[in-house]
């Protein structure tokens, strides 16, 4: 859907703002840590309670999720390939609610290591607006270390500077005197990574920050409406270049050039240092106040144009690369925003979903992630992909990559069989790289050997005397469901692991069975029940995170 970044009429604040700006307030900026200036610290409430935070995790939809071709949503061509981005949603982080009862709307992420920090706004009349920091260290176990509750303020977007946040909101004006236009700029400075309350601000003009950016010296904000291209240096936070263009909604840095994406005036191409007109080029005309991103992909733009889809763009030529349109017509069907991380592209379409692309000379598309509600924004870093979904919350999504190169696997090709891999009996198969499919059977004296990373999303069935050797990872099945998915390990047959294992289901394993860890280093984490008959045999140096095999 539409993630609209002002919708009111109370006074038309959020819409059309009478208030004359004062310029010297724009080019001096403001310390909200002076005696005099302190409207806005007391207005920030930062929770760190483990036991309260820990009830917004939710792992309902946890589990293997898989890229999606399915001729019926009219999305992509039906196939039944298996792909080779293997996936897994670990956990889903409930929106915050703020201190009148009202839930509030994921709009933006930045990440930055281990920790990713998410932006939320109060869709309406009302400003309020909170920050998460999400700690995703441990693969499996996302932790909500900190929250801030931000009163009477949109985070609309922010960004990883130097130990601070930069973040662009929108405050009511009613709640500070200081503040002519709703439109700020905030820096905040960081504490090992987590929320404070030391904060600077900058009043802006217009009626809020859209989008931040920042490199090393300086950090840059764009504004909506009648809005600007602010550039403000890093140590004085004084804003030391403007440029005025109607409509901006975001704004993205690459080596030495500024990019801006306005919804009426294209994008304008800056050099960093003055700001100077580098290239404008047209794109679609957007919907009036949607939230829209830009991603820099070497000398590509990925440009997100609402109902028209995704643009990319030659950045030094302008020139249009490529149109990738939104097949389902409907009007939540909008593409929201782009991320691009280590050759995939994650594009958010609101009620449409989220679609995965290869990039390379064209964007090429695998399909669209099997995963509930809708996408208003994708942020992917490392190895995770974070879609906010509205009031439905966050999810995070871990890429399952393969960590070690195995020497002895070198001669095995890439999976190249159906969704579903059925080894009949005595027959070998042996497969390295990235793979995720459907289920697996392998039968009576079967062998199935995978290096690197593999996910399964539902049943994974060894039969009597048959093997599944696995080096890297592996990841199985759903968490909690109705009819629970099943790890099953029968008589004599064997799992023998050399890395980690992640069951989200249950784990069967029937009399005679048999798992074998090699090495010192494997896990295995089991959320679903253990069901261990008599005879099982489990040997070697493992870590079970869950206690489950005892």
């Amino acid at each position: 859907m539409h993630q609209i970044l002002k919708t009111n009429n109370k006074f038309m604040r959020k819409n059309v703002y009478l208030f004359s700006f004062l310029a010297m307030s724009l080019l001096i900026g403001c310390d909200n840590n002076d005696d005099n200036n302190n409207q806005s610290i007391n207005s920030i409430s930062i929770n760190s309670d483990q036991t309260s935070l820990n009830t917004r995790l939710d792992y309902t939809n946890s589990g293997v999720i898989s890229i999606e071709n399915n001729t019926t949503t009219g999305k992509i061509s039906s196939t039944n390939t298996a792909a080779t981005l293997p996936l897994v949603q670990i956990a889903e982080i409930n929106p915050p609610v703020d201190k009148n009862g009202r839930t509030l709307q994921a709009s933006h992420v930045t990440v930055n290591g281990n920790y990713a920090y998410v932006s939320y706004v109060m869709r309406g009349d009302v400003y309020s607006g909170a920050i998460d920091v999400i700690d995703v260290s441990d693969p499996y176990k996302p932790k909500l270390v900190t929250s801030a509750l931000i009163a009477n303020t949109d985070i609309t977007s922010l960004t990883y500077s130097n130990g601070n946040l930069i973040i662009g909101a929108a405050k009511d004006i009613d709640t500070d005197p200081l503040l002519v236009n709703p439109s700020i700029v905030i820096n905040m400075e960081l504490s090992s990574g987590l929320l404070t309350d030391k904060i600077k601000i900058n009043y802006l003009e217009s009626r809020v920050t859209t989008d931040v950016a920042a490199n090393a010296s300086s950090y840059f904000a764009v504004t909506g409406d009648t809005g600007s291209l602010f550039k403000l240096n890093s140590s004085t936070r004084v804003i030391t270049a403007k440029v005025a263009v109607a409509d901006l909604r975001s704004v993205a840095l690459s080596s030495d050039k500024v990019i801006t994406l306005s919804g009426t005036k294209g994008v304008n191409v800056y050099n960093q240092s003055n700001l100077a007109l580098q290239k404008n080029f047209s794109t679609t005309t957007d919907v009036s106040g949607a939230k829209r991103t830009m991603e820099v992909d070497g000398t590509k733009l990925l440009v997100s144009e609402g109902y028209n889809g995704l643009g990319v763009y030659d950045i030094n030529s302008g020139s249009k690369l490529q149109t990738i349109n939104i097949t389902t017509a409907g009007e939540d069907n909008v593409t929201n925003a782009v991320s691009v991380n280590e050759g995939y592209a994650f594009v958010a379409n609101g009620a449409a979903g989220l679609n995965v692309y290869q990039t390379g000379s064209q964007l090429s598309l695998l399909g669209t992630l099997g995963i509930s509600g809708s996408s208003n924004y994708v942020k992917s870093s490392g190895n995770y992909i974070y879609v906010a979904s509205g009031t439905g919350g966050l999810k995070i999504i871990k890429m399952e990559k393969p960590n070690t190169t195995f020497a002895s696997c070198s001669e095995y090709g890439t999976y190249n069989q159906g969704k579903d891999l059925i080894l009949n009996s005595n027959e070998k198969k042996s497969y390295a790289g990235s793979t995720a499919i459907n289920s697996v059977i392998v039968n009576s004296g079967g062998v199935l050997t995978h290096c690197g990373s593999i996910s399964i999303q539902n049943g994974l069935i060894l039969n009597s005397g048959g093997t599944f050797n696995m080096r890297g990872s592996l990841a199985q099945g759903k968490y909690q469901q109705s009819n629970p998915t099943e790890l099953i390990i029968n008589s004599n047959a064997v799992l023998q692991v050399e890395g980690s294992v992640v069951i989200w289901g249950d784990l069967r394993l029937n009399s005679g069975a048999k798992i074998n860890f090699i090495g010192n280093n494997s896990s295995i984490t089991i959320y679903g029940k253990v069901t261990k008959n008599s005879g099982v045999t489990i040997t070697g140096t493992y870590t079970d995170t869950e206690n489950k095999l005892k």
